[in-house]
């Protein structure tokens, strides 16, 4: 049994990529310290949000986005995951961000089922004005086409329902999650509020997130034994205000056309590394304007419940603070035309035929309904309903 294990439990879009990739490449060095990090077998790099794929063999359906095909895939994972964290004599990290989602039950389970005899639970956080965009544009690149302010309208709804009724109900699962201080207090009601960490992502600087959380984790003197990250790596980055909007018409189109949730999956990738190239990409996405008082009421309440929990707070509670203020204008038409012009060349682009052998004549290209498609086989399928659910992080 683990003499400590640190259960990292999102939230999804404060850096938890960046951390479990941090972990990832040191993992060895860490493991020389008493610290092991679980991996999976086989070689070659480790898929993103491994440990949170490993939960799915355990709690299946209580994540709305996973199906019974998908939990049964993982079983073998978790108990792998799981026997390692239990062999280990000194400290086990486990980092999967969707255990913030996750309710009151199915938390405790989690906990009994890797066994320490110490459980610390740290929290790596952003303010709301950040958190509701990046979901909002991360549940467009993933297939769907509702607005933002649709997206948030559906948050308020919830909201207004009351916390008793976001604890229990399944599909509440993204304020369980935002709501930072309830979010706390869940998990110190099961481990003590002295053994539950929240660490305000300082949103600069890599290398101070990743030594904040070492110190939220009680790994202070193990972060100075272990390589540094360079200043600034990320992992990943989103799309801006004008891109999604752009995303999102496409979207509706591929969906009237017909196309399969994977084959729009490889439009909207090369579309999105088409946009990632541009010099002049526009303003990022913010909360719209009409919302902007409410979201500022959420963040000072949630804040407040932070600072009741008992939970220690590494950073400044201030820092997860949303000040409208500081947030941009809408994109202008000129920057949706841009990214729209950007969007249709990495569409043609990706349409186009193989090049034919010099002896062959020119094949013609294969023309759908609505847009060109790539001379692969690929074939629309019917229906155009909404893609899959799939997790907020995704």
């Amino acid at each position: 049994m683990a003499q400590r294990l640190v259960l990292h439990i999102g939230v999804q879009k404060s850096g938890t990529t960046y951390l479990q990739r941090m972990l990832e490449e040191r993992t060895d060095a860490l493991e020389a310290l008493g610290v092991v990090y679980p991996l999976p077998e086989g070689e070659g790099p480790v898929r993103v949000n491994a440990h949170e794929a490993a939960t799915y063999g355990l709690l299946g359906a209580e994540y709305p986005w996973v199906g019974a095909r998908r939990a049964a895939a993982e079983e073998a994972w978790w108990q792998r995951l799981r026997d390692q964290v239990r062999s280990c004599a000194g400290t086990a990290v486990v980092s999967a961000e969707a255990l913030a989602v996750v309710r009151s039950d199915a938390a405790q389970r989690v906990i009994d089922e890797l066994g320490a005899d110490e459980v610390r639970v740290v929290v790596t956080a952003r303010g709301l004005g950040r958190l509701l965009p990046s979901s909002w544009q991360q549940h467009v690149r993933n297939g769907r086409t509702a607005g933002f302010p649709r997206f948030v309208n559906g948050l308020a709804a919830q909201r207004a329902r009351g916390w008793e009724s976001i604890e229990k109900e399944p599909d509440a699962h993204m304020w369980r999650a935002f709501g930072l201080g309830r979010l706390a207090g869940r998990w110190a009601s099961l481990v003590g509020p002295d053994r539950v960490a929240v660490v305000c992502n300082p949103g600069s600087g890599s290398g101070r997130l990743w030594h904040r959380f070492m110190e939220a984790a009680g790994l202070s003197e193990e972060a100075e034994r272990v390589p540094a990250p360079t200043e600034g790596t990320t992992v990943h980055g989103g799309v801006t205000a004008a891109e999604a909007e752009v995303l999102r018409a496409l979207n509706g189109r591929l969906a009237a056309q017909g196309w399969s949730h994977e084959e729009g999956a490889l439009l909207r990738d090369e579309i999105v590394d088409a946009f990632r190239a541009r010099e002049d990409r526009g303003p990022r996405v913010a909360v719209p304007p009409r919302f902007r008082d409410q979201v500022a009421a959420w963040s000072a309440e949630d804040i407040d419940d932070l600072r009741a929990s008992g939970a220690l707070v590494v950073g400044s509670p201030e820092e997860l603070a949303y000040v409208p203020d500081e947030d941009p204008d809408p994109p202008g038409s000129n920057d949706i035309a841009e990214a729209a012009g950007t969007a249709a060349m990495a569409a043609a682009a990706w349409s186009a035929p193989s090049p034919a052998p010099a002896e062959e004549p020119p094949r013609k290209r294969s023309v759908l309904p609505g847009l060109t498609r790539r001379a692969m086989g690929l074939r629309p399928s019917g229906g155009g309903a909404d893609p899959p659910p799939s997790p907020p992080n995704s």
